[in-house]
């Protein structure tokens, strides 16, 4: 019987026990006495406002591929802006990858800016990180899965698939991911839940993420009674991310102000309001498909580049100027640096958009 829960996005010290929570599995089933070291080195490094680390992160973000084939209004793939030229990781640079780095990480996390169902070796380099005790997660909307991929997906050892599914009817749902097929993909999370049925497993944990919004605000009762029909375990409800500057952005902003990240009045975020120091800097990472390094998730292209893996080994990526600065951005170690500016000092630890135009956050 699976063990249906309902998560909506809390804020402040809430937030923080709920990401607790959720990486809590990949701790326990992927610790090492090597990985738990590095653990606490890291954040005895973060608490002395250390720059210059003699640790590794402990997870990393994969974008295999930043190609997607919907048109996502608020997404620079969708929208077909993407300043980073698209292309996709080779095997072999994914491999070196993970033998680099795989001895410290509990988690990788397998999108970004593309759809990673098309890459055609996803499935294998979920498992070959599986094989390496590597927690896995993909987010996919699910429009390009085949029927027989179910049965490789659910073997690959993937632990949590996360499904965007804005909607709980086709008109509500392709009002924003616009190209996709509703149908299609509530067929394709069946042929995954019989698969998982017929093979016994428990993995992968199967969560359906549904961003609130003005247009689906209405159907949140009945994507709750959708996802509990299908038998999934866990619906993530959560807030649509804008650029708040942009007026024209705020048509996708709900109207009930609860169940946005904003504060309307303020036109302020609720989740990053204040943010004395970024954990990225010190526990996470961003490698993109050409093996350029980025600090976060947030912000897309070469604007975001700290260095690159083709000739050079992470550790050096890691401690280099773009690094160090940006971690005693938040130390307060560091004056402003008039010769190195980096994305970290735009954004401080509250993601604003670069353009007060742009549509979308990137």
């Amino acid at each position: 019987m699976t063990r249906f829960g309902i998560k909506k996005t809390p804020y402040g010290l809430l937030r923080s026990a709920d990401l607790f929570k959720r990486h809590i599995r990949s701790f326990y089933k992927h610790n090492t006495p090597v990985k738990f070291m590095n653990l606490c080195f890291l954040y005895i490094q973060k608490w002395a406002n250390k720059s210059f680390l003699s640790t590794y992160p402990v997870e990393i973000i994969i974008d295999p591929i930043n190609l997607c084939h919907l048109r996502c209004p608020l997404c620079p793939t969708g929208q077909r802006v993407n300043s980073r030229p698209f292309g996709r990781m080779s095997f072999e640079n994914f491999q070196g990858i993970v033998d680099e780095l795989g001895r410290w990480l509990y988690k990788i996390r397998f999108y970004n800016w593309g759809e990673p169902l098309m890459h055609e070796d996803i499935y294998k380099m979920i498992a070959y990180a599986t094989d390496k005790n590597i927690s896995t997660e993909l987010s996919t909307h699910l429009n390009l899965l085949n029927p027989p991929d179910a049965q490789t997906l659910v073997q690959s050892g993937l632990e949590l698939l996360i499904i965007s599914l804005d909607g709980a009817e086709e008109k509500a749902y392709s009002h924003y991911r616009i190209g996709g097929d509703f149908n299609k993909v509530i067929n394709n999370i069946k042929g995954i839940l019989r698969e998982k049925e017929r093979l016994g497993r428990k993995f992968p944990l199967i969560e359906i993420q549904f961003l609130v919004m003005r247009h689906n605000e209405s159907q949140i009762e009945k994507m709750e009674a959708l996802a509990k029909e299908l038998g999934i375990d866990r619906l993530r409800i959560g807030p649509v991310t804008v650029n708040i500057k942009n007026e024209e952005d705020w048509q996708w902003l709900p109207l009930d102000e609860k169940m946005s990240r904003y504060s309307y009045s303020k036109k302020r975020d609720k989740i990053y309001s204040k943010r004395e120091k970024c954990e990225w800097l010190w526990r996470s990472t961003v490698i993109n498909w050409d093996g350029t390094v980025s600090p976060c998730c947030v912000y897309e292209g070469k604007k975001a580049d700290f260095g690159s893996l083709n000739g050079k080994r992470f550790i050096e990526i890691w401690n280099n100027e773009h690094y160090r600065y940006s971690r005693e951005v938040f130390t307060r170690k560091s004056k402003r640096n008039n010769r190195l500016e980096t994305i970290c000092s735009h954004c401080r630890g509250i993601p604003i958009a670069m353009d007060e135009k742009q549509h979308g956050l990137y």
